[in-house]
């Protein structure tokens, strides 16, 4: 069973080697490109907003696996989208190694880096997905989800309490799901505790 796994913000697509080191059959496209069929839809952060919304929008496949993301934004949305321009701008124009330094250094990572350096990454396209894709731009997807009829593994860290509201808040709207609350973890599970997320991934997929 192949995973169509999509990365976060940040992210790179040998990121998700560890997948293809347990045995896994891993393919990763470009977020702008998400295949509209597939076996696994595994998602990541803002990965994993956007394979809800390819869900949303038509998208099959036979089951999917969402980590560490959140349902939209309803309320405060120029907030938001202020705090993502602000970010983006940084990230478009800002002394590279101070930019990460603060993106890291953000509550929600419990501390948990991932080196990135600039040659690997379009400043401007980290600039476009900060400002099209913000969870204040995209639509929120709480009122749709008894839409997404097939089995959905929700993901979240323990350390990461926003999120893990948004995993027992999506539990409760989804038809056929199931929640994983990595213990001691934060935003980055997979990265965080790879062999306990690949046993659960492996898991998932071998019930379907």
């Amino acid at each position: 069973m192949a995973i169509t796994a999509l990365h976060g913000f940040l992210g790179l697509p040998s990121d998700w080697d560890f997948l293809r080191h347990a045995g896994f059959d891993v393919v990763t496209p470009d977020l702008r490109d998400i295949p509209n069929e597939g076996d696994t839809l595994l998602g990541y952060s803002l990965g994993g907003r956007l394979a809800l919304q390819a869900l949303l929008g038509g998208a099959r496949y036979r089951n999917a696996v969402i980590v560490s993301a959140g349902l939209g934004v309803d309320t405060d949305r120029e907030q938001r989208i202020a705090q993502d321009e602000r970010w983006a701008d940084r990230f478009e124009h800002g002394e590279w190694y101070a930019v990460m330094r603060d993106w890291n250094a953000q509550a929600l990572f419990g501390g948990h880096g991932m080196p990135r350096h600039e040659r690997d990454f379009d400043r401007r396209e980290l600039a476009r997905q900060l400002r099209e894709w913000s969870p204040a731009v995209l639509p929120p997807v709480a009122a749709r989800l008894h839409e997404i009829d097939i089995p959905v593994l929700w993901i979240a860290g323990s350390r990461d309490a926003k999120y893990v509201a948004e995993g027992q808040r999506a539990l409760e709207l989804l038809p056929r799901a199931a929640l994983w609350i990595a213990e001691g973890a934060a935003h980055r599970v997979p990265w965080e505790q790879p062999e306990a997320f690949a046993a659960q991934l492996r898991e998932f997929v071998q019930m379907q």
